[in-house]
């Protein structure tokens, strides 16, 4: 297999996981509205005491993933010396999935605190960040083969 097949391999499955946390955010959001809908108005599930603290714990733990994701990719992304392309590629998916994974996260912690407080303007919020974290950092082809080339 040449490495233009193994990038297409590798890329393809980077983009499919990436595609993958798309969908659950999505499925998120209509599990939100249909909450919404249904428990009208929706409070959520638990009462909480310390609603503010609890919140600002999410939204600190949101912004934790974020630096997080800035500080651990650039470390995932340094090359070795000496290293093949079979190597740099399988460093780039990793590098990739991660990225992905960890950018869910903020969507997660807004459907937790939407599903124990009600608060649907923090899931919103939150979801959008972590939209906005697997837009930035989508596998690319012209992106890859750059990284590659350098």
């Amino acid at each position: 297999m040449d490495i233009q097949d193994e990038l297409r391999s590798h890329l393809k499955s980077a983009t499919l996981i990436a595609t993958a946390i798309i969908a659950s955010l999505v499925i998120y959001l209509g599990l939100v509205e249909v909450l919404r809908a249904v428990y009208r108005p929706f409070r959520g599930f638990v009462t909480l005491a310390n609603v503010s603290q609890f919140r600002y714990a999410v939204f600190g733990a949101a912004v934790a993933v974020i630096v997080l994701i800035r500080v651990l990719r650039p470390r995932l992304l340094r090359k070795a010396l000496r290293e093949d392309a079979r190597t740099d590629l399988h460093r780039l998916q990793r590098a990739a999935i991660v990225t992905m994974v960890l950018g869910e996260i903020p969507g997660i912690l807004g459907l937790g605190l939407f599903l124990l407080g009600g608060f649907n303007i923090d899931f919103y919020v939150l979801v959008f960040a972590s939209l906005l974290l697997v837009f930035m950092y989508f596998p690319r082809r012209i992106a890859w083969e750059e990284w590659l080339r350098d």
